[in-house]
């Protein structure tokens, strides 16, 4: 036999106000915590939570006062599957002698009045600073003409990629067919690139405080030479 439930008016308007302060706490509780940026919860008529208006916005650490700070800077190509902006201002590119390590593609900096006695070994490469979508900051090694004044069609495919990164968010996937990069760009994405707030020099020194070589007792050189 079905049972009927009442409520009386005292308990139906006790129900109500109870869910009406815990709104009400819920929503000044976010608002202390997130400067009322994230919305609030939303509970319907039955006690049950709409979760879908919990979605985090996409400066969610900014929001929550957390700050990142930066420590590494990879010396890097951006991966085939990322979306990347390189910084369009010349302040915050340079040129420079590179020696990369084919086993595990780690790049040194090396001082120009080496080159000399490197031109085997180092390649003058162009540093574009650039950051994925989730603000990571690196730096993309391109090779620049050498003394023939000749550029190979991936790295000319890589500069044109950079270029095309200053202004949107653009992927490199390489195309063995052809010998260069396609060149995917996210002409959809509306969100602008975070910057990170140190100066390009301190991220130079970032991205090669362990990897400077500046004479020819580098253990680096030594052992390309065999010595050690």
């Amino acid at each position: 036999m079905p049972i009927l439930v009442t409520m009386s008016k005292t308990t139906a308007q006790t129900t109500s106000t109870t869910t009406s302060a815990v709104q009400d706490n819920i929503a000044a509780t976010e608002s202390n915590a997130f400067g009322a940026v994230l919305p609030a919860f939303q509970i319907g008529s039955h006690g049950e939570l709409d979760l879908t208006t919990l979605c985090l916005p996409q400066n969610f650490g900014a929001v929550s006062g957390v700050k990142k700070v930066l420590t590494t800077v990879p010396v890097r190509k951006p991966g085939n599957q990322t979306f990347v902006r390189v910084h369009p201002s010349d302040e915050w590119r340079q040129s420079a002698l590179v020696l990369q390590l084919k086993e595990d593609g780690e790049c040194y900096f090396v001082h120009p009045s080496l080159y000399g006695e490197l031109a085997s070994e180092v390649r003058p490469k162009m540093l574009y600073t650039y950051v994925t979508r989730d603000g990571n900051t690196a730096l993309w090694p391109v090779n620049l003409p050498g003394e023939d004044g000749r550029l190979d069609s991936w790295s000319q495919s890589a500069h044109e990629g950079a270029k095309r990164a200053e202004i949107n968010w653009a992927r490199l996937v390489a195309n063995r067919t052809v010998g260069a990069y396609d060149i995917y760009e996210a002409s959809s994405l509306a969100d602008e690139p975070m910057w990170p707030e140190k100066s390009f020099k301190e991220i130079l020194s970032l991205a090669f405080k362990d990897r400077l070589i500046m004479s020819l007792d580098h253990p680096i050189v030594k052992r390309l030479r065999g010595e050690i």
